[in-house]
């Protein structure tokens, strides 16, 4: 990790889907704000260059870019947080915190009642209420007129293949983000629907990736005088006690599939560091004569990788960091993702809140972007 402070600081932010485990990323997003704030005032320059997200990260996404500024962001997801969280009522007392949503979310989705057709169903519930919450919580305006790169990923129904949405043009693509284009990246099956855009369907992105890193780090300068940090947050424990239900068997499945991507490219992330140092040690060696631009780009493109071998994780697995942060090393139960319960919710927010608090200020501080304690 780099221990000079640069030019300029760019910071790329990734964020998963896990329903309702996606309120740790909105106490992590709040507590990152705050010290982007506290680098201000500090006198350096910080850029949020990219906010790439899938599911309910990139519902969190959307309200972080779709803001005026960082205080707005914050109200975004706070308001579009206490839409989500339901209120257990006195009748409720014999189901667990974590079922309520089976009878849907206010503002996320609601059941389906048509039950005269249901050998013809595909899915349980319909989402048409997030459209509704993501146009009462986001700008999608400003999202799409904001210089911060954001790219949120969805699954071409018939095709197969994965589909990247994005407020800004690349290589010809079309862009500019939607309300449909957010719920598309969270459309998974069989719960909900796929989210019609134009003549073609599309799942969840998390059924193929559920950690968009290539995208945010796309959005990186190559220029030397960057200091580029990748901030990701892992919402999945690794380790959990045998399942003893079909329903436990299921949740596990869900927790292994879309947690452990990311612990294997960071473990792929010294392999592409060192074929990079060979790169642009071989570079260097190069005669001036014999150099060519095109070379040079894309030895500076090759640059922007590097991040990988410098991934800010914030992993919710991670011993020693829930051990700082002063939270219990006890695991949630493995339906915690469908809790949207208001005290789960509330109880995951300042969680992630303090997690990031602890993993970030140690990293801006090692990066030189804050006062270094004594």
């Amino acid at each position: 990790m780099d221990t000079i402070a640069k030019d300029k600081v760019e910071i790329g932010l990734v964020l998963q889907g896990g329903g309702a485990l996606g309120a740790y990323e909105y106490g992590a997003i709040e507590a990152l704000l705050e010290l982007m704030d506290e680098i201000d005032r500090a006198g350096r320059k910080v850029t949020l260059v990219a906010v790439t997200g899938v599911s309910i990260g990139a519902i969190n996404a959307a309200c972080v870019v779709g803001a005026a500024d960082r205080a707005d962001a914050r109200r975004r997801l706070k308001g579009l947080w206490l839409e989500l969280s339901l209120e257990p009522r006195n009748y409720w007392w014999g189901i667990a915190d974590h079922d309520l949503a089976l009878f849907g979310v206010h503002g996320f989705y609601k059941p389906r009642y048509d039950y005269w057709n249901v050998l013809g169903w595909t899915n349980f519930y319909d989402t048409a209420p997030m459209l509704e919450t993501l146009q009462k919580h986001v700008d999608f305006a400003a999202l799409n007129a904001s210089p911060t790169a954001f790219v949120v990923t969805a699954v071409d129904l018939s095709s197969g293949e994965l589909t990247r949405f994005r407020n800004h043009p690349r290589m010809g693509q079309q862009a500019g983000i939607e309300p449909q284009h957010v719920l598309a990246s969270g459309s998974l099956p069989p719960g909900f629907p796929a989210t019609p855009i134009g003549d073609k369907k599309f799942w969840d992105g998390g059924i193929v990736d559920n950690t968009p890193l290539g995208d945010a780090i796309e959005a990186f300068s190559g220029a030397a005088d960057v200091d580029r940090i990748l901030v990701v947050m892992n919402l999945f424990r690794n380790k959990r006690a045998a399942p003893k239900n079909m329903i436990e068997v299921n949740d596990r499945l869900s927790e292994l599939r879309y947690g452990n991507r990311l612990r294997q490219d960071g473990a792929n992330a010294a392999v592409i560091n060192e074929l990079l140092q060979t790169i642009e040690a071989l570079s260097a060696a190069v005669p001036e004569a014999a150099r060519t631009p095109d070379l040079d780009r894309q030895v500076t493109r090759a640059q922007r990788f590097k991040t990988l071998g410098a991934i800010t994780n914030i992993d919710l697995a991670d011993s020693g960091l829930v051990k700082a942060a002063g939270l219990s090393e006890e695991g949630e139960d493995s339906g915690a993702f469908r809790d949207f319960s208001a005290s789960g919710i509330e109880r995951r927010r300042r969680a992630g809140y303090q997690l990031a608090q602890v993993k970030l200020d140690d990293v801006f501080r090692t990066h030189g972007l804050l006062p270094a304690l004594h």
